[in-house]
């Protein structure tokens, strides 16, 4: 059954539902279903049915948490969760002692009162858009179990599409959140960089990364950035509509043009803006990232080359081979690039553009860089510029979801907000059929 935190909520508090009965509701799912997905790496099966029974007891004696109280959400295996490993999908000579705190956000989420269901698969490292692991097998799309559901955070949007969780948590890079949601057809949100704490999440880049919520509607993503961070919805102005055509539209999908020429429409009248050639902009980026990834990890590829998997053996050690000087390139074209883009966005715009060029691939063709470049290029050069942005559904292609990036001002979530529960603006593909 199909539910969303918003109606979840009133059940709750009406008395037609528990959140030890939905717990024990979606465990089920979970164990029938994530063998053939492998979009849970962990379940938190006993924590998480004395949660559910925490909260049922509390909401009947009048204490609400808010929210997401008795809420059931999954976490990437990227966030420290005291007393487990926290993996971050790598070999397992990397892994680390059970963590002795909480993450910033996993610390919010249990003060709201939330359910945690277990740890969400990932791509190893963060490092890739498949979530195809080497060392915990492929996340499979539930819309085509041949397919790939994006990554990094391939198994909070699995799970999410398939029913297995309300809520789950992401983090994105150079699209990690944003590329499953296109893929997988549920909606996520890259807020402003800073706004959600990363203390206490593995870095890929500690100065792109962003940590974010994932859901199916936008409503819940709202309410969970809420929960996870200090951010409060507050009034927003009509949103100027800005299409962005020339490099955000050219080798996409003709189809997903169309898409997203259609959401932007039915936004409001939009008028189309060329921002120019972004293939800078996305060097920058991958200097940077690499750059970084490749500090956070350099005796790791030092010591254990060999323990890494081959979509990342060849492609983490470029970060070793730029200059001083590369670097601070790199960041004087982020500095220009978030300039072009806040002059445009102003307090109002929203652009609108594609989430990928394709939708989901064959597991394991392409992969690597080739992949990436495929499907990050959109997505990107918005981590660079640290902009909110909301991915969202746009439709179908040959029976596959596509997605829409809906970008606004640093700080602006709350326009983001507006744009999204626009009548008409936001398709909820879960009316549409698919086999698990």
């Amino acid at each position: 059954m199909s539910r969303n935190v918003v109606e979840t909520g009133k059940a709750f508090r009406a008395g037609t539902l528990t959140p030890t009965a939905l717990t024990d509701e979606l465990l089920g799912r979970i164990a029938a279903e994530n063998p053939k997905l492998n979009a849970f790496y962990e379940v938190f099966e006993t924590e998480a049915r004395a949660s559910a029974a925490a909260a049922t007891r509390e909401l009947r004696a009048g204490v609400d948490r808010g929210p997401l109280h008795g809420i059931p959400v999954g976490v990437k295996d990227l966030f420290d969760v005291a007393g487990t490993v926290t993996t971050a999908g790598a070999h397992p000579g990397f892994r680390p002692p059970p963590a002795v705190s909480d993450s910033d956000v996993v610390a919010r989420l249990r003060e709201g009162g939330a359910v945690l269901l277990g740890k969400t698969a990932l791509h190893e490292w963060a490092l890739g858009l498949s979530n195809n692991n080497e060392h915990f097998g492929p996340t499979r799309n539930p819309w085509d179990k041949s397919r790939i559901p994006g990554g990094s955070s391939g198994g909070s949007a699995a799970a999410l599409a398939a029913g297995m969780t309300l809520l789950a948590l992401g983090t994105d890079t150079g699209g990690s959140i944003r590329v499953p949601a296109a893929l997988c057809g549920i909606v996520g949100l890259k807020p402003t960089y800073g706004l959600v704490s990363t203390r206490g999440v593995t870095p890929l880049s500690r100065s792109l990364d962003h940590a974010g919520p994932m859901a199916n509607t936008v409503e819940d993503v709202f309410l969970m950035l809420e929960a996870i961070s200090g951010f409060r919805r507050s009034t927003a102005p009509p949103p100027r509509v800005l299409l962005g055509e020339g490099a955000f539209f050219e080798d996409v999908d003709p189809e997903i043009v169309r898409l997203t020429r259609a959401v932007a429409e039915r936004l409001g009248k939009p008028s189309s803006v060329d921002l120019g050639d972004v293939k800078r902009v996305r060097e920058a980026n991958t200097v940077i990232l690499y750059s970084d990834a490749a500090a956070f990890h350099e005796e790791r590829l030092k010591q254990h080359p060999e323990w890494f998997g081959s979509s990342l053996r060849d492609r983490l050690p470029t970060g070793l081979t730029y200059r001083g000087v590369d670097y601070a390139r790199a960041r004087d074209t982020q500095r220009a690039w978030i300039e072009t883009l806040t002059d445009l966005l102003w307090e109002d715009g929203v652009l609108v553009v594609p989430t990928t060029s394709v939708p989901a691939t064959t597991i394991g063709d392409p992969e690597g860089a080739e992949l990436a470049r495929l499907m990050s290029r959109l997505s990107a050069p918005f981590n660079l510029a640290g902009m909110p942005v909301l991915a969202m559904p746009a439709g179908l292609v040959q029976g596959l979801p596509v997605g829409v990036q809906l970008v606004a001002g640093p700080g602006r979530e709350s326009l983001l907000y507006r744009a999204g529960i626009s009548p008409g603006v936001f398709r909820d593909l879960r009316s549409e059929t698919f086999s698990v």
